[in-house]
């Protein structure tokens, strides 16, 4: 394979279906062994692959190719695996964090009846969700579905379903803290979800 390694280099496409045919199944294995994580093993094989294509030019002269295959999956997944500890402690120091400052949404509804312009802002922040994002939102925060189950019932990955509900929430949270004013304080976000899909 050392031949599909210099076509590489020398940008020739055919490297490409050649290295995947080589060397998928010790990819898939050696990635499947890391993260016990047979999706992600394959999309990781997927993602590296396309890297070096973008990267052929500057790639050094290989004499192992499936060692240096094998070093990129194992960056690539170990990358991967440290950005999903970080967010899953985003997301647990927001799940704590909502637990401390939670209030009834008797109180909240009561807060945006009374006040025009909280509950405009409730209605733009609304306006710039997309439609997934707030299926995401109304069936982590309404129906109160874990991310495994949300990731199933959506046919998408969890961190797919992390990245989107994260996204949302920075959303809303911009909405309501313009102009100086900050609403944020007077409910959690949970209870801001649950609120502003009664507004649809």
């Amino acid at each position: 394979m050392e031949d599909a390694w210099r076509m590489l280099l020398n940008g020739q496409q055919a490297a490409m279906m050649l290295l995947y045919d080589a060397h998928y199944v010790g990819m898939f294995n050696y990635g499947v062994k890391l993260t016990g994580n047979r999706e992600r093993a394959s999309e990781c094989i997927t993602q590296v692959l396309l890297d070096l294509w973008d990267k052929r030019n500057t790639l050094p002269e290989v004499e192992n190719v499936r060692a240096y295959l094998l070093t990129c999956i194992r960056h690539k997944l170990m990358a991967e695996m440290k950005a999903d500890r970080r967010r899953e402690q985003r997301h647990h120091a927001f799940e704590a964090g909502r637990e401390q400052t939670e209030v009834a949404y008797e109180q909240l509804l009561i807060s945006a009846q009374s006040d025009k312009v909280l509950k405009q802002r409730l209605e733009k922040a609304l306006a710039k969700l997309a439609p997934r994002q707030l299926e995401l939102l109304r069936l982590r925060y309404f129906e109160d579905r874990d991310y495994d189950e949300i990731a199933l019932i959506c046919n998408v990955t969890k961190r797919t379903v992390y990245n989107s509900i994260h996204d949302a929430i920075k959303i809303l949270r911009a909405e309501l803290s313009t102009d100086g004013e900050d609403y944020t304080y007077l409910y959690s976000i949970p209870l801001l979800v649950l609120f502003m899909l009664t507004l649809q």
